[in-house]
């Protein structure tokens, strides 16, 4: 028991200095840039989820390459045109030129115009249909009698 809880705040210990220094080689505005790219990049064992997420050994070894070309000063766009040369623009969570934002709006636009014409068309419906007290002219009476009997 006693065993495991030293191991455990070992453990701790370790994971939390990794942490500092970490931030101790990234200052701010390079720890905002390191988040973006890893949130930006897909991890290349699955083609799922970005670096920053996905715990596979692949995509662990590019969170320290990332942060590595972070701290030497490396432009975003530079670390991105570089791994879109090893991997292709799949690299990428949003490649250029995609029209994954289209998928999703053509199908809203379109259901929230034919939801104001279905609105506009019981309106007019509505409109038309005679009131309960309202008279019917003699002829129309007679139409639909002649109507319904045959």
């Amino acid at each position: 028991m006693i065993r495991t809880s030293i191991l455990v705040l070992l453990l701790a210990s370790i994971a939390c200095s990794s942490l500092v220094a970490e931030t101790l080689v990234l200052g701010s505005a390079e720890t905002e840039r390191y988040s973006r790219l890893t949130h930006e990049l897909i991890a290349p064992c699955c083609w799922r989820e970005p670096i920053a997420i996905h715990r596979s050994e692949q995509a662990l070894q590019m969170l320290d390459e990332v942060r590595s070309l972070v701290a030497e000063g490396k432009s975003e766009e530079d670390i991105k045109a570089m791994y879109v040369q090893r991997y292709g623009v799949r690299i990428l969570a949003d490649p250029p030129g995609a029209i994954a934002g289209w998928l999703y709006t053509i199908p809203v636009a379109l259901f929230c115009c034919l939801l104001f014409l279905a609105a506009r068309r019981l309106r007019w419906l509505v409109a038309q249909a005679p009131t309960p007290g309202s008279r019917l002219l003699p002829e129309v009476l007679a139409r639909i009698r002649a109507e319904t009997e045959v």
